[in-house]
């Protein structure tokens, strides 16, 4: 069985695609005694269970580009986490560059003095994709909810497609500058950071390659890149990207994640961030886990229902 794009009419534009945690995942559920040892385990890729998640990688895969599959809230953090990896690991394979498992969670840092991501801020992030890495882009990047903030953090997401549509029709001129490679600040942790890495980590904003669009961006670390170059952002690279940040924020789904909800996005197509938020006294403090998938787009020839 092919995984079929669903088509463009399955799921109003003005809000996020929800499916349902596959049956098959809530008879799996170990206890939650056992939990913890059944994460490791599927962390291994051992004892996964067999899922049909031909739905959810079809909206991976189509004009969706998302979708969120929500866990039952009052299941433990362990088997959160367990049922996350199985239906990812259904997907593709994690990464493990930070981690295959990633708590986005405020650290009390700054991303503006350090290189710290502003994943470990209470910050808003901006709308971006994910990897500031040239060499290195993941298929799918996804949010495990276990911990929802107490004030403001509504998850953002946006079509990267419809974006250069609107950007073709209302500044041609700008798609060559899109289409340039520009230099991208070096903030993985394990890479050279001096300026000839800043000047060959050059990333365009759009390309394509045999499976299609690819849209990679993170404004912010683009100009620092070019502050730490002693150079003048151009002023066609600075309308691109105020006309893409009108864009988004203009056009992006705005919602908030409960405990238990998982977020898939294709990260090629599909731009996401977050608002600001705050953590209230004597709750626990938002947490997000983060995992980048890798080979989802080459299992698409493969029968989904069959990579147990």
């Amino acid at each position: 069985m092919n995984v079929l794009p669903l088509p463009s009419s399955a799921h109003p534009a003005d809000r996020p695609v929800r499916l349902p945690v596959p049956h098959a995942l809530r008879k799996a559920l170990p206890s939650s005694d056992r939990a913890e040892a059944a994460l490791a385990q599927a962390l291994d890729g051992v004892s996964i269970p067999a899922l049909d998640v031909s739905r959810l990688a079809g909206a991976l895969a189509g004009s969706a580009g998302h979708a969120i599959l929500a866990a039952p809230s009052c299941w433990t953090d362990a088997q959160l986490r367990w049922a996350y990896v199985v239906i990812l690991h259904h997907l593709g394979n994690l990464n493990g560059r930070y981690g295959k498992l990633f708590d986005v969670a405020d650290r009390g840092l700054g991303h503006t003095t350090s290189n710290a991501p502003v994943s470990k801020t209470m910050a808003a992030t901006g709308m971006h994709t994910d990897s500031s890495d040239a060499g290195y882009n993941p298929d799918l990047v996804a949010l495990l909810c276990l911990q929802p903030d107490a004030s403001g953090g509504r998850s953002l997401l946006a079509d990267a497609q419809a974006l250069f549509d609107r950007l073709r029709q209302a500044h041609p001129e700008l798609v060559s500058v899109a289409r340039t490679a520009w230099p991208r600040d070096v903030v993985t942790p394990g890479l050279t950071s001096c300026n000839k890495a800043i000047e060959d980590n050059a990333i365009p904003v759009f390309s394509e390659d045999d499976h299609g669009l690819i849209f990679r961006y993170m404004r912010y670390w683009t100009e620092r890149a070019m502050a730490k170059l002693d150079r003048t952002v151009p002023e066609e690279l600075t309308r691109l990207f105020d006309f893409i940040d009108a864009d988004m924020d203009e056009h992006a789904l705005r919602f908030q994640l409960r405990r238990g909800d998982m977020l898939v996005a294709n990260n090629r197509t599909i731009v996401h961030g977050r608002e600001a938020f705050e953590n209230a006294a004597g709750f626990a403090p938002r947490c997000l886990v983060r995992a980048w998938v890798d080979g989802f787009l080459d299992s698409r020839s493969q029968a989904l229902s069959l990579r147990a």
